[in-house]
């Protein structure tokens, strides 16, 4: 059986990895000059930070299996992704006061779809100063506007509060990619972006640049925010396509900037400038010589200038974070929606446009579809896309046996 995928992001890599141990023939198509996705680790202040995905936390079971597999150890941030200070809010409210009115909201029935989190959340007794921080945290790591998202994301949200421990693959989180590509050898084509895919009920052709590759399969796994570039024939059934189509999307940016003194690991949150910093050890149990940040929804961009550059971000980093001694030499900003292959940072659970996530997964004669907005609960993270993979190599191979 031969399959190609298109993309090698993490859906696509941990599709191609299952269909090869189950004996087919796999082709891989990317359309940048590395593999990867909007997993990217990159050389900065003599350590590696992560353009794109980040924190490994503890109920990530496929990502640190993942790693296991693969021979790749993990470094414990001491960074406590769930515990951020709350600061600059109209009312002083301690990370542990956000913590447990999360951990109530948690216990709570789910709201039907197409309820905004919004709307969920006036109708609790909250203190203002929680509230407020609630909403900042939820929208800076939904990457979305918090009147649009529904009210899923307070209890999905919730697993996300608490005191636990985060970490990284040594060596950068992108490595989990490059090793799978790797062993996946000269079957990983780059820039090869493809423009289109002909199928029928047992062939599918895909076009990338003057080279059309035929096989009895293929995995999508690329963007639902890009899909548009792909010229289907025949078109996608209108459900697909509308299910894709629906699917939105956060805007976020990251800042790293380097430190005159390492800072032992914290975390805290601007209530007001929608983001987030850090603050982490090393592979070696040590402060690293960097602070990174996190603005997340296009209202915190717009309000940090991020379009211009670092300059309005950095002064209000200065202003969050006093006791830091920032090195405003070295500096690294990277904003998601700049890469052309996928124009934004990750889905978001809308309430007025849901995700469909039975459409979005239902393969269509010989093409199965992967990606983090496929993954349902585990939408938007390195464990969605790499169950997406998985999930949809397994579709493959089942209609293979039809």
């Amino acid at each position: 059986m031969r399959v190609i995928v298109v993309g090698a992001g993490f859906a696509g890599l941990a599709a191609a990895s299952e269909l090869v141990r189950s004996g087919a023939e796999v082709e891989i198509l990317e359309a940048r000059d590395r593999v990867g996705g909007r997993v990217w680790s990159v050389p900065f202040a003599g350590a590696v930070v992560e353009r794109g995905g980040e924190f490994i936390l503890p109920h990530d079971s496929t990502v640190i299996a993942t790693a296991e597999r693969l021979g790749l150890p993990l470094v414990r941030k001491g960074t406590l992704y769930g515990q951020r200070e709350p600061r600059g809010g109209s009312r002083p409210v301690s990370a542990a006061d956000v913590a447990a009115a999360m951990a109530q909201i948690g216990a709570q029935p789910p709201r039907p779809a197409g309820v905004t989190a919004a709307v969920a959340l006036a109708g609790r007794e909250l203190e203002p100063g929680v509230r407020e921080a609630i909403v900042a945290r939820l929208e800076i790591s939904c990457a979305y506007g918090f009147d649009d998202l529904d009210a899923a994301v307070l209890s999905e949200g919730a697993a996300a509060f608490g005191d636990f421990d985060t970490h990284t693959v040594d060596g950068g989180n992108d490595r989990i990619a490059r090793e799978i590509a790797a062993r996946l050898g000269d079957s990983v084509r780059l820039s090869a972006p493809v423009t289109r895919v002909g199928w029928r009920e047992d062939e599918a052709r895909v076009v990338a640049g003057e080279r059309e590759a035929v096989a009895d399969a293929a995995v999508i796994a690329v963007p639902a925010s890009v899909l548009d570039s792909i010229r289907f024939d025949p078109p996608l059934p209108p459900a697909t396509a509308d299910a894709f189509g629906r699917v939105r999307y956060g805007q976020a940016a990251k800042l790293f900037v380097a430190l005159k003194t390492p800072a032992p690991p914290s975390e805290t949150l601007s209530v007001p400038d929608l983001f987030w910093c850090y603050t982490q050890l090393g592979a070696d149990g040590n402060p690293l010589r960097y602070v990174g940040a996190f603005a997340g929804s296009p209202v915190a961009l717009g309000g940090l200038a991020v379009g211009s550059g670092p300059d309005r971000w950095l002064e209000a980093l200065a202003r969050l974070r006093p006791d830091l001694e920032l090195d405003t030499s070295t500096v690294l900003l990277s904003t998601w929606a700049d890469d052309p292959w996928v124009r934004a940072a990750y889905s978001a659970r809308s309430a007025t446009s849901p995700m469909d996530t039975e459409s979005l997964t239902r393969p269509v004669g010989p093409l199965a579809f992967a990606g983090e907005h496929t993954a349902g609960e585990w939408h938007g993270l390195m464990e969605g896309a790499l169950r997406s993979g998985i999930r949809a190599a397994q579709d493959v191979l089942q209609a293979s046996m039809r």
